[in-house]
């Protein structure tokens, strides 16, 4: 789904809430949160996030409007919620506001720092991302957002390495 498609996902599932006369609140992260708040041309397949108020019935509003739209159940899910930060992100970014559901996408340095520590193939571009977004220009820039937001936690070996190798191939670095 593009931002696009994001954004009609959530105004057909705020239209079901609003029908049941519930409010519902999100705050996502992942290629959903970059694609609704920092690159509206990033697809993604889903929204990664963590229901923060209204669980069961957006729950329920979710699987009505996958049906309907032709998206899987767990088109927005919290399964990324095991790796969120333990601390409240207080410059996340309102990226849908609707009197039935808010979401809220993870400000550039969580998003940042979450995609460092995972390190996947697929966080490349998106590391490069919000590097430029934020203006780093050095791995220890980067690894002082990582350590700010996950201060319990190291910077992981493949992070690091990752980190280093895209600074150094990146036309911003120089």
């Amino acid at each position: 789904m593009n931002a696009d498609e994001l954004r009609a996902a959530l105004d057909a599932t705020a239209d079901h809430l609003r029908g049941q006369n519930v409010t519902a609140r999100v705050y996502i992260v992942g290629g959903a949160a970059i694609a609704l708040a920092y690159d509206g041309d990033r697809v993604t397949r889903d929204i990664d996030g963590l229901i923060l108020e209204g669980h069961g019935p957006l729950t329920e509003a979710v699987r009505v409007v996958g049906r309907q739209l032709g998206l899987p159940g767990s088109w927005l899910n919290e399964q990324a919620s095991a790796y969120l930060p333990t601390s409240q992100d207080r410059r996340g970014i309102v990226v849908f506001d609707n009197p039935s559901l808010r979401v809220i996408a993870a400000s550039a340095d969580r998003l940042l720092a979450m995609k460092v520590r995972s390190a996947r193939q697929t966080d490349l571009a998106d590391i490069i991302l919000l590097t430029d977004h934020l203006g780093l220009r050095t791995p220890e820039d980067v690894f002082a957002v990582v350590r700010t937001v996950f201060p319990d936690d190291p910077v992981p070996e493949r992070g690091r390495l990752i980190v280093e190798d895209l600074l150094a191939e990146s036309p911003t670095s120089s």
